[in-house]
Protein backbone atom coordinates (compact mmCIF):
# COMPACT_ATOMS: atom_id res chain seq x y z
CA UNK A 1 0.00 0.00 0.00
CA UNK A 2 2.85 2.30 0.90
CA UNK A 3 4.50 1.68 -2.47
CA UNK A 4 1.27 2.40 -4.31
CA UNK A 5 0.95 5.76 -2.52
CA UNK A 6 4.58 6.59 -3.29
CA UNK A 7 4.07 5.79 -6.98
CA UNK A 8 0.93 7.95 -7.07
CA UNK A 9 2.77 10.86 -5.48
CA UNK A 10 5.65 10.47 -7.93
CA UNK A 11 3.27 10.38 -10.86
CA UNK A 12 1.53 13.53 -9.59
CA UNK A 13 4.85 15.33 -9.24
CA UNK A 14 5.86 14.34 -12.75
CA UNK A 15 2.56 15.58 -14.14
CA UNK A 16 2.95 18.85 -12.25
CA UNK A 17 6.46 19.31 -13.65
CA UNK A 18 5.23 18.59 -17.16
CA UNK A 19 2.36 21.05 -16.76
CA UNK A 20 4.67 23.76 -15.45
CA UNK A 21 7.07 23.10 -18.27
CA UNK A 22 4.21 23.35 -20.78
CA UNK A 23 3.04 26.61 -19.20
CA UNK A 24 6.57 27.98 -19.26
CA UNK A 25 6.87 27.05 -22.93
CA UNK A 26 3.54 28.64 -23.79
CA UNK A 27 4.40 31.74 -21.79
CA UNK A 28 7.81 31.91 -23.44
CA UNK A 29 6.32 31.57 -26.91
CA UNK A 30 3.76 34.26 -26.10
CA UNK A 31 6.48 36.59 -24.88
CA UNK A 32 8.58 35.88 -27.95
CA UNK A 33 5.60 36.68 -30.18
CA UNK A 34 4.98 39.93 -28.31
CA UNK A 35 8.65 40.87 -28.60
CA UNK A 36 8.62 40.17 -32.32
CA UNK A 37 5.49 42.30 -32.73
CA UNK A 38 7.11 45.17 -30.83
CA UNK A 39 10.25 44.82 -32.92
CA UNK A 40 8.15 44.90 -36.08
CA UNK A 41 6.49 48.12 -34.95
CA UNK A 42 9.85 49.58 -34.05
CA UNK A 43 11.26 48.64 -37.45
CA UNK A 44 8.27 50.27 -39.16
CA UNK A 45 8.85 53.47 -37.20
CA UNK A 46 12.53 53.48 -38.10
CA UNK A 47 11.72 52.92 -41.77
CA UNK A 48 9.08 55.70 -41.84
CA UNK A 49 10.26 58.78 -43.67
CA UNK A 50 11.03 61.60 -41.22
CA UNK A 51 9.00 64.81 -41.47
CA UNK A 52 10.52 67.82 -43.18
CA UNK A 53 11.13 70.94 -41.11
CA UNK A 54 8.07 72.58 -42.67
CA UNK A 55 5.83 69.56 -42.07
CA UNK A 56 6.97 69.35 -38.45
CA UNK A 57 6.28 73.06 -37.94
CA UNK A 58 2.85 72.68 -39.55
CA UNK A 59 2.01 70.12 -36.86
CA UNK A 60 3.83 71.74 -33.97
CA UNK A 61 2.08 75.07 -34.55
CA UNK A 62 -1.28 73.23 -34.80
CA UNK A 63 -1.97 74.47 -38.36
CA UNK A 64 -3.44 71.04 -39.12
CA UNK A 65 -6.12 71.49 -36.44
CA UNK A 66 -8.04 74.01 -38.57
CA UNK A 67 -6.64 73.44 -42.06
CA UNK A 68 -6.35 69.65 -42.04
CA UNK A 69 -3.31 67.37 -42.14
CA UNK A 70 -3.20 67.64 -45.93
CA UNK A 71 -4.27 71.30 -46.17
CA UNK A 72 -7.25 70.20 -48.24
CA UNK A 73 -9.90 69.32 -45.66
CA UNK A 74 -10.31 72.30 -43.32
CA UNK A 75 -12.25 72.08 -40.09
CA UNK A 76 -14.90 74.52 -41.35
CA UNK A 77 -15.99 75.57 -44.86
CA UNK A 78 -15.14 79.15 -43.87
CA UNK A 79 -11.43 78.18 -43.71
CA UNK A 80 -9.26 78.26 -46.85
CA UNK A 81 -7.62 75.39 -48.71
CA UNK A 82 -3.90 75.89 -48.07
CA UNK A 83 -2.47 73.07 -50.17
CA UNK A 84 -0.27 74.33 -53.03
CA UNK A 85 -1.08 77.99 -52.36
CA UNK A 86 1.51 80.41 -53.74
CA UNK A 87 4.49 80.93 -51.43
CA UNK A 88 4.60 84.73 -51.63
CA UNK A 89 0.85 85.01 -51.05
CA UNK A 90 0.88 82.57 -48.11
CA UNK A 91 3.80 84.44 -46.55
CA UNK A 92 2.09 87.83 -46.86
CA UNK A 93 -1.22 86.63 -45.42
CA UNK A 94 0.43 85.06 -42.37
CA UNK A 95 2.46 88.21 -41.78
CA UNK A 96 -0.65 90.39 -42.22
CA UNK A 97 -2.66 88.31 -39.76
CA UNK A 98 0.21 88.45 -37.29
CA UNK A 99 0.50 92.25 -37.58
CA UNK A 100 -3.27 92.77 -37.54
CA UNK A 101 -3.40 94.15 -41.09
CA UNK A 102 -5.77 91.33 -41.97
CA UNK A 103 -8.39 90.95 -39.27
CA UNK A 104 -11.60 89.99 -41.05
CA UNK A 105 -13.40 86.66 -40.79
CA UNK A 106 -11.50 83.78 -39.20
CA UNK A 107 -8.24 85.78 -39.16
CA UNK A 108 -9.13 86.86 -35.62
CA UNK A 109 -9.08 83.21 -34.51
CA UNK A 110 -5.71 82.63 -36.14
CA UNK A 111 -3.99 85.74 -34.76
CA UNK A 112 -3.17 84.39 -31.26
CA UNK A 113 -1.71 81.27 -32.87
CA UNK A 114 0.43 83.05 -35.46
CA UNK A 115 1.75 85.41 -32.79
CA UNK A 116 3.64 82.41 -31.41
CA UNK A 117 5.34 81.78 -34.76
CA UNK A 118 8.57 83.62 -35.61
CA UNK A 119 9.05 85.37 -38.95
CA UNK A 120 11.61 82.74 -39.90
CA UNK A 121 9.13 79.95 -39.12
CA UNK A 122 6.45 81.73 -41.14
CA UNK A 123 8.81 81.75 -44.13
CA UNK A 124 9.42 78.00 -43.70
CA UNK A 125 5.68 77.35 -43.45
CA UNK A 126 5.01 79.39 -46.60
CA UNK A 127 7.50 77.27 -48.55
CA UNK A 128 6.01 74.06 -47.13
CA UNK A 129 2.48 75.17 -48.06
CA UNK A 130 3.53 75.97 -51.63
CA UNK A 131 5.79 73.00 -52.32
CA UNK A 132 4.78 70.07 -50.11
CA UNK A 133 1.37 70.42 -48.51
CA UNK A 134 -1.29 68.29 -50.15
CA UNK A 135 1.13 66.49 -52.42
CA UNK A 136 -0.69 65.37 -55.55
CA UNK A 137 -4.08 65.03 -53.87
CA UNK A 138 -6.95 66.66 -55.79
CA UNK A 139 -8.30 70.02 -54.72
CA UNK A 140 -11.75 71.27 -55.74
CA UNK A 141 -15.06 69.44 -56.08
CA UNK A 142 -14.24 68.48 -59.66
CA UNK A 143 -17.73 69.28 -60.93
CA UNK A 144 -16.59 72.02 -63.30
CA UNK A 145 -19.26 73.41 -65.61
CA UNK A 146 -17.83 76.03 -67.96
CA UNK A 147 -21.34 76.93 -69.07
CA UNK A 148 -22.59 77.62 -65.55
CA UNK A 149 -23.57 81.09 -64.42
CA UNK A 150 -20.51 81.19 -62.18
CA UNK A 151 -18.15 80.29 -65.02
CA UNK A 152 -19.61 82.96 -67.26
CA UNK A 153 -19.39 85.52 -64.47
CA UNK A 154 -15.77 84.55 -63.77
CA UNK A 155 -14.94 85.59 -67.32
CA UNK A 156 -17.31 88.55 -67.60
CA UNK A 157 -16.24 90.17 -64.32
CA UNK A 158 -12.57 89.96 -65.39
CA UNK A 159 -11.57 87.57 -62.57
CA UNK A 160 -9.29 85.89 -65.12
CA UNK A 161 -7.23 89.08 -65.52
CA UNK A 162 -5.68 88.73 -62.05
CA UNK A 163 -6.24 85.10 -61.08
CA UNK A 164 -5.74 83.43 -64.45
CA UNK A 165 -8.18 81.51 -66.61
CA UNK A 166 -7.66 78.43 -64.44
CA UNK A 167 -7.70 80.39 -61.16
CA UNK A 168 -4.26 78.97 -60.30
CA UNK A 169 -2.10 81.25 -62.45
CA UNK A 170 -2.30 84.69 -60.82
CA UNK A 171 -0.72 87.61 -62.60
CA UNK A 172 1.45 88.37 -59.55
CA UNK A 173 2.97 86.05 -56.95
CA UNK A 174 1.26 88.01 -54.17
CA UNK A 175 -2.16 87.25 -55.67
CA UNK A 176 -3.84 84.03 -54.47
CA UNK A 177 -4.58 80.79 -56.25
CA UNK A 178 -8.30 80.73 -55.63
CA UNK A 179 -9.26 77.46 -57.35
CA UNK A 180 -10.75 74.87 -55.03
CA UNK A 181 -11.45 77.10 -52.05
CA UNK A 182 -14.61 76.04 -50.19
CA UNK A 183 -17.58 78.03 -51.49
CA UNK A 184 -18.19 79.38 -47.97
CA UNK A 185 -14.67 80.76 -47.73
CA UNK A 186 -14.66 82.22 -51.26
CA UNK A 187 -18.01 83.89 -50.67
CA UNK A 188 -16.94 85.39 -47.33
CA UNK A 189 -13.72 86.83 -48.78
CA UNK A 190 -15.52 88.45 -51.71
CA UNK A 191 -18.15 89.91 -49.39
CA UNK A 192 -15.47 91.20 -46.98
CA UNK A 193 -13.48 92.80 -49.80
CA UNK A 194 -16.64 94.34 -51.22
CA UNK A 195 -17.65 95.78 -47.83
CA UNK A 196 -14.13 96.88 -46.92
CA UNK A 197 -13.90 94.52 -43.92
CA UNK A 198 -10.85 93.00 -45.54
CA UNK A 199 -8.40 95.62 -46.78
CA UNK A 200 -4.88 94.23 -46.43
CA UNK A 201 -2.68 95.27 -49.33
CA UNK A 202 -2.92 96.88 -52.73
CA UNK A 203 -4.17 93.68 -54.36
CA UNK A 204 -7.25 93.70 -52.12
CA UNK A 205 -7.74 97.41 -52.76
CA UNK A 206 -7.67 96.73 -56.51
CA UNK A 207 -10.20 93.93 -56.18
CA UNK A 208 -12.52 96.12 -54.14
CA UNK A 209 -13.14 98.25 -57.23
CA UNK A 210 -14.08 95.13 -59.21
CA UNK A 211 -16.36 93.77 -56.49
CA UNK A 212 -18.51 96.90 -56.63
CA UNK A 213 -19.59 95.62 -60.04
CA UNK A 214 -20.70 92.27 -58.63
CA UNK A 215 -23.93 91.86 -56.66
CA UNK A 216 -24.47 89.36 -53.82
CA UNK A 217 -26.33 86.87 -56.00
CA UNK A 218 -23.46 86.87 -58.51
CA UNK A 219 -20.93 86.43 -55.70
CA UNK A 220 -22.77 83.24 -54.70
CA UNK A 221 -22.49 81.85 -58.23
CA UNK A 222 -18.82 82.78 -58.41
CA UNK A 223 -18.10 81.06 -55.09
CA UNK A 224 -19.64 77.79 -56.27
CA UNK A 225 -17.67 77.89 -59.52
CA UNK A 226 -14.41 78.65 -57.70
CA UNK A 227 -15.00 75.69 -55.37
CA UNK A 228 -15.33 73.34 -58.33
CA UNK A 229 -12.01 74.26 -59.93
CA UNK A 230 -8.97 71.98 -59.51
CA UNK A 231 -5.69 73.28 -58.10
Amino acid sequence: MKRIIEKALLTSCLLAVLLLTACDCADREERIAEARERQGLADALVEAEPLSVGAQLYRDKTCNTCHGDDGINPLLPSYPILARQGEAYALKQMMDIKSGARASGQAAAMKPIIEGVTDEEIAILATFIAEELGGDLPVGTGNVDEESTGAKLFRAKTCTACHGKDAVSPILATYPKIAGHPAGYALQQMMDIKSGARANGMAVAGMKGVMHLVNEDEIGHLAKYIASLPR
